[in-house]
């Protein structure tokens, strides 16, 4: 029984080795301008949790605000809808089955997880728009407001966790810190439009890479990527 167990404190050390190798293998695959590009995001991001606080940083976010960037993040913003994955997945799946089959297990991740953190962990919190209300608020007419389960950002967490999928198949491609560049917008599209604080959309970014990297570990070997 005792040599049983060692057996098998064995083999999930070796499985864990594995693991952690892949996503070694897998991060990779970023191009170092993708990385710089998140980098900076990430310094502004902890700049901006720590020293301000997130109510007093959301309005001082809002007051920045023009007719063009209200048409602009109005419809950026349907890059972190759900049914994203679904669009993407079906894509992948006429040249590459592997890569949708990650898509598609990074959307139940991301769903399974988000409402998690929202429905479990953080429930109720609440959003610009519940806490401050709208009419002290710079609002886009035409969009639909939420007021509660702020925390963190959905559409955040499914924009990073396609945008990191993607990259990983098109590791060659270096229009990789473009790709990185729309999800991050798609990030700043939640807090311009009031649905979610900063702090939401930094640790839904951190979420979703996660998930990507988790993703796409299932389905492909250490030494090979495509």
């Amino acid at each position: 029984m005792f040599i049983s167990i060692i057996a098998q404190n064995k083999k999930k050390h070796f499985q864990s080795s594995i693991f952690f190798l892949k996503i070694q293998v897998l991060s990779k695959e970023i191009r170092r301008e993708t990385f710089y590009v998140f980098l900076a995001f990430s310094i502004v991001s902890v700049l901006f949790i720590s020293i301000i606080n997130k109510h007093q940083l959301h309005l001082i976010l809002n007051k920045f605000h023009s007719p063009f960037f209200d048409i602009f993040f109005k419809y950026v913003t349907y890059f972190g809808d759900g049914v994203m994955f679904g669009f993407v997945a079906i894509l992948f799946l006429f040249f590459k089955k592997k890569v949708a089959y990650a898509i598609m297990v990074s959307g139940i991740l991301t769903l399974f997880v988000v409402h998690l953190f929202k429905k479990v962990f953080f429930l109720g919190i609440l959003r610009p728009a519940g806490f401050f209300g709208e009419e002290n608020l710079h609002i886009v007419e035409g969009v639909k407001m939420a007021y509660t389960n702020s925390f963190p950002s959905g559409h955040t967490a499914t924009a990073f966790a396609i945008f990191t999928v993607v990259c990983f198949y098109f590791s060659k491609s270096k229009p990789q810190y473009l790709w990185i560049t729309l999800a991050i917008l798609k990030g700043i599209s939640r807090v311009y439009l009031s649905q979610h604080y900063w702090i939401d959309i930094f640790v839904g970014s951190l979420l979703g890479i996660l998930i990507g990297f988790l993703s796409m570990s299932f389905f492909f070997k250490i030494k090979k990527i495509h």
